[in-house]
C-alpha cells in the first residue's frame, strides 16, 4: 500500500493540488466514483472539462455523488445535467439525506482494469476553492491488485442509501434553489464563487506573442517562461488556471490548461482564449500580460494593436531584459507594469478586489 498525504497550499511552488491528484490517478483508470458534499458550476466545469478527463469520458465510466445540503446551486445542478446528456459514461446523483445530518465527505475511487485501486480522500470539495484556491487536505492511497483493500463501508453505505441517491430531479433542483449563494458587492460577469486567489507574489509577464497560423492562440513559450514563471512542467498532470480580464473591468470564465509539447516543433504551448477566432494582426504583435495570483494561477490581458496598454508593453518589452530565446518576454513586477500602464486593469480591478476581501 501506497500514501501519499499532501496539504494543497497555494503559496507553496512545490503544491499538489486536488484537482491535479484526481487527473493524475485518472489516467489508466477504467472508472472513476466521486462522492463531493458540495459542488459549484466553476468546479464541475473543471473537472469534468478538463481533456485528459473528457478522454478518459470516451471509452470509461464516472459515477458523481453530490450533496445538495448547501452550496450547491440550481445552477450547479443543470449544469450537471447538461454534462451528462452530453456524456454517455457520466452518471450523476444527488443526495438527500433521510435525517437531519449533514451530507458531507469528499472521496474519489478509482478501478484499473489490472485490479489497481487509488483512494483520493480529503477536506476539499468540487469547487474552485476545494479542488485549488483554498488551503485544504487530502491523502492519495495506492493498491496493488494483491494487496488488501478494505473498502467494505463504502459499499454498505452505497447499499443502505440507495433509495435517498436519485437523478437530478425537479424536487432536487427545488432544494438546490434554497441554498444561499455568496455574490460580490459589485456585479461580475463570473460565477458567484469567483475568488481571485491572491497570494503576496508580486510577480508579470509580458510576452509578445508569436504568428503561429491559425493557431496562434496556443502561445508558444520557452522553457524559461515555462517552468520560472508559470512553474508547470510539461506531461505531468499540473495545470495552468487562467481568468481573462477584460478592458471595462469584468472577468471572463475561468480556463484550465495544460502545458503542450510539440514533437513536431519542440515548442511549449499554454493555450488562450481570448480572441478567440480572431486573425493575427496584419502589423504589430499582440501582447499577452499575465499577473501571478497564486501558484500556476493567472489573470491576463491579450492586447492587440491599438488597444489601451499595447504600446506601453511592447515599451516596457523593449526595455526590460527578455527571458529565454525566441521573441521578447519579460518577467517583472507591479512596480513597472504601474510605471509604463498605470491604468492597468491587472492593477486597478485586482488590488481592488483584494482590498474588498481584505
Amino acid at each position: 500500500m501506497d500514501c501519499e498525504f499532501h496539504l494543497q497550499d497555494p503559496a507553496s511552488p512545490d503544491t499538489v493540488y486536488l484537482l491535479e491528484a484526481i487527473i493524475d490517478a485518472s489516467r489508466d483508470a477504467g472508472s472513476i466514483s466521486g462522492i463531493f458534499a458540495f459542488a459549484s458550476r466553476q468546479g464541475v466545469d473543471s473537472l469534468i472539462g478538463d481533456p485528459e478527463i473528457q478522454e478518459f469520458l470516451n471509452g470509461s465510466e464516472m459515477t458523481l455523488l453530490v450533496g445538495i445540503d448547501a452550496v450547491t446551486t440550481r445552477g450547479t445542478l443543470v449544469r450537471l445535467m447538461e454534462h451528462e446528456q452530453r456524456l454517455e459514461h457520466l452518471n450523476v446523483q444527488v443526495f438527500r439525506s433521510p435525517t437531519s445530518a449533514l451530507f458531507h465527505p469528499k472521496v474519489v475511487l478509482f478501478d484499473y482494469p489490472d485490479g489497481r485501486r487509488t483512494l483520493v480522500v480529503g477536506s476539499g470539495n468540487l469547487t474552485p476553492g476545494g479542488l485549488r484556491q483554498n488551503i485544504e487536505a487530502f491523502s492519495v492511497m495506492r493498491a496493488a491488485p494483491d494487496e488488501p483493500f478494505d473498502i467494505t463501508s463504502w459499499d454498505r453505505f452505497m447499499n443502505e442509501h440507495a433509495n435517498d441517491m436519485r437523478a437530478i430531479d425537479d424536487d432536487a433542483l427545488h432544494r438546490a434553489e434554497q441554498n444561499e449563494v455568496w455574490r460580490r458587492r459589485r456585479p461580475r460577469d463570473v460565477e458567484p464563487d469567483f475568488e481571485p486567489p491572491v497570494r503576496t507574489a508580486d510577480r508579470f509577464l509580458v510576452a509578445q506573442v508569436p504568428r503561429a497560423g491559425d493557431r496562434w492562440h496556443q502561445i508558444h513559450f520557452n522553457r524559461e517562461v515555462i517552468e520560472d514563471f508559470f512553474r508547470v512542467q510539461h506531461g505531468t498532470a499540473q495545470r495552468v488556471f487562467l481568468v481573462e480580464c477584460r478592458q471595462d473591468g469584468t472577468f471572463a470564465e475561468q480556463e484550465i490548461r495544460p502545458c503542450v509539447y510539440s514533437d513536431a516543433n519542440r515548442n511549449l504551448r499554454i493555450e488562450i482564449a481570448s480572441h478567440r477566432g480572431e486573425i493575427y494582426p496584419d502589423a504589430g504583435s499582440p501582447i499577452a500580460v499575465f499577473r501571478e495570483l497564486q501558484v500556476r494561477s493567472f489573470a491576463y490581458m491579450l492586447l492587440m494593436p491599438g488597444d489601451p496598454g499595447h504600446n506601453e508593453m511592447r515599451m516596457l518589452t523593449d526595455e526590460l531584459q527578455s527571458v529565454g530565446h525566441g521573441v521578447p518576454r519579460t518577467i517583472t513586477d507591479t512596480a513597472n507594469i504601474r510605471g509604463f500602464w498605470p491604468e492597468s486593469p491587472l492593477i486597478t480591478e485586482i488590488n481592488e478586489l483584494i482590498e474588498d476581501d481584505e
